[in-house]
C-alpha cells in the first residue's frame, strides 16, 4: 500500500528536489548527481546515481538531518523553483521515473520523521507570523498591511485583467521570446501573507521563499486573527495538493491565456489556456487560503489540467507558482498584529559555530537565522 506522504514527496518537482537535497549530503551522491544531471544521455551515470541512492540508510539520513536539516532542504528546493524559464538540469533529471523511484525509501523516511508532522496540517491560527524583509532600515517601521484588503484585491484584479488584455497583441507561438507575470498569487497586491512560527524559528518563510531577493535581514511580526469566533475552518481554504488547487481554480477561474503563455510554456513544456484563481472572488467566500508544505511539494510547478471549457482548442490548465510553502494569503481584513505587538529582528549569518537546535552534537556550517532580540539570542539553520 502506498503512503500518502511518500507519494506527495515524489509527485512534484519540488518534493523530489527536497529528497535529493538531503541525499546529496551523503557519500558520493552529490558528485554522481552532478555528472548525471549534466550528461542526461549517459544512462551509465544514471545507474551510478541510482546505485548510490540505494546504498543510503534512509532513516539515518532523515534522523541526521533533524528539524533544521529538513527545513534547510525545504529552503533549497523552494529557492531552486523557477517558473519563468526551463527547469534546471537537476529538476529534469529527477523527473526520470527510475531516479524518482530510487528516492522512494528516503521519501518514506522523511514522511515518517516526527519533525514533518505539521507539513500536512491546516493553518496554525494561533502561531502566525508576518515576515518583513528589512534590507533597508526604513522598512522596519512598516507593520503588516492588515486593512484595506478588499480594495487591494480589486486593484490587483483590475491590473491583472489589463495585463492580460495587453498581452493579446503578442504572438500566438508559446516559444516566442516574451516574459511577464508568471505567478499565480496576488503577490504584488500588498495584502497580509503569513506563515507558521516554529518554537525554534520566527517564521517558516524566513527559510523557504520562492524567487527570493537574497535577503539577510527581516523583522518578524506576530499576527493573530482579529475575530477568533468568526474565523473558522470553513472560512479558510486549504490547498493540500493538486486536486485542492485545481478545484479552487475551477470554482473561481480567471483566464490568463496569453499573459502566462510564454513563461509557463518554458516552465512546463505545455501550451494551454491558462487560468489562475480570481482572488477577489475567492474573498467573497473565504477569509484566507493556506498552502500546506506537502501541498506545495506535490503541486508547485506542475501543469495541471482543468475541466473548464476552452475557446482555442487547447486544453485548460493551471500552475501553482510563486506561493511559498505553509504561507497563508489573507483575503479579508481578518488579521491584526499580535496582542503583545512586539516584533523580533532576525539576521542571516555564517553558520560557523552556531547553536545546534537538533541537539545532535553537530554544529551547522550552513548559514543560520539569528534572532537579535527576544528572551535569548538564538541561531537556527538557514537556506
Amino acid at each position: 500500500m502506498s503512503d500518502p506522504r511518500t507519494d506527495a514527496l515524489l509527485l512534484g518537482p519540488r518534493g523530489r528536489r527536497l529528497c535529493m537535497a538531503l541525499a546529496q549530503r551523503h557519500g558520493e551522491v552529490w558528485e554522481a548527481l552532478f555528472h548525471a544531471a549534466h550528461d542526461p544521455a549517459d544512462q551509465a551515470k544514471h545507474g551510478v546515481l541510482v546505485r548510490l541512492l540505494g546504498e543510503l540508510d534512509p532513516a539515518g539520513v532523515a534522523a541526521e538531518a533533524g528539524a533544521s536539516g529538513l527545513m534547510s532542504a525545504l529552503g533549497d528546493t523552494t529557492d531552486a523553483a523557477r517558473y519563468w524559464e526551463e527547469p534546471d538540469e537537476e529538476d529534469c533529471l529527477l523527473a526520470d521515473p527510475k531516479i524518482a523511484e530510487a528516492l522512494r525509501p528516503l521519501a518514506q523516511a522523511i514522511g515518517d520523521a516526527p519533525w514533518v508532522d505539521w507539513w500536512s496540517e491546516a493553518v496554525a491560527l494561533h502561531d502566525q507570523a508576518y515576515v518583513q524583509w528589512t534590507e533597508q532600515e526604513r522598512d522596519k517601521d512598516r507593520p503588516p498591511p492588515t486593512r484595506g484588503t478588499a480594495q487591494a484585491l480589486r486593484k490587483w484584479k483590475a491590473a491583472a485583467v489589463k495585463d492580460e488584455r495587453r498581452a493579446q497583441s503578442l504572438p500566438e507561438d508559446p516559444t516566442a521570446a516574451y516574459s511577464g507575470c508568471w505567478w499565480s498569487l496576488p503577490s504584488d497586491a500588498g495584502i497580509t501573507v503569513t506563515s507558521r512560527a516554529l518554537p525554534w524559528l520566527g517564521a517558516v518563510q524566513l527559510m523557504a521563499v520562492e524567487d527570493g531577493g537574497g535577503w539577510t535581514r527581516a523583522r518578524v511580526w506576530p499576527v493573530r486573527t482579529s475575530d477568533d469566533s468568526r474565523i473558522a475552518d470553513s472560512r479558510i481554504y486549504e490547498v493540500t495538493g493538486p486536486q485542492a488547487w485545481t478545484e479552487l481554480v475551477e470554482r473561481y477561474p480567471l483566464p490568463m491565456r496569453r499573459s502566462r503563455r510564454y513563461d509557463w510554456w518554458r516552465a512546463t513544456g505545455r501550451a494551454a489556456e491558462w487560468y489562475i484563481p480570481d482572488w477577489a472572488a475567492v474573498a467573497a467566500d473565504f477569509d484566507a487560503v493556506h498552502l500546506t508544505v506537502l501541498g506545495y511539494l506535490a503541486t508547485a510547478g506542475r501543469a495541471l489540467d482543468l475541466g473548464l471549457p476552452g475557446t482555442t482548442g487547447e486544453p485548460s490548465a493551471t500552475v501553482l507558482a510563486g506561493w511559498d510553502p505553509d504561507t497563508t494569503y489573507w483575503l479579508t481584513d481578518s488579521t491584526a498584529v499580535g496582542r503583545d505587538g512586539s516584533p523580533t529582528d532576525w539576521v542571516l549569518r555564517d553558520g560557523e559555530g552556531s547553536d545546534d537546535p537538533d541537539g545532535d552534537g553537530d554544529g551547522d556550517e550552513e548559514p543560520v537565522w539569528e534572532r537579535l532580540q527576544g528572551p535569548r539570542t538564538a541561531r537556527f539553520a538557514g537556506a
